[in-house]
């Protein structure tokens, strides 16, 4: 099994400077605009990104394949499940 950060990405949603609820609300939109099972990747910078997007994931029932940080960026990659 590939390395989970070496998923093809359909669309990259680049929210770096935007704050909460602003990343969850345009990854809700953004999410419709890959197929299903195609990945979506979130930039943000927002610390409370993090829980939001896990609780936005449970909530819609949306695959998250990983978060990784660098350098106060949080990377997430989302699976379209529907």
């Amino acid at each position: 099994m590939g390395d989970k950060s070496e998923e093809s990405i359909a669309e990259t949603l680049d929210m770096t400077g935007y704050f909460c609820p602003e990343p969850v609300i345009r990854v809700n939109e953004a999410i419709g605009d890959v197929g299903v099972g195609e990945v979506l990747e979130l930039l943000a910078d927002d610390p409370s990104s993090k829980p939001d997007i896990q609780s936005w994931t449970k909530r819609t029932g949306h695959e998250l394949i990983s978060i990784e940080e660098d350098g106060g960026v949080f990377r997430f990659l989302l699976r379209r499940t529907a």
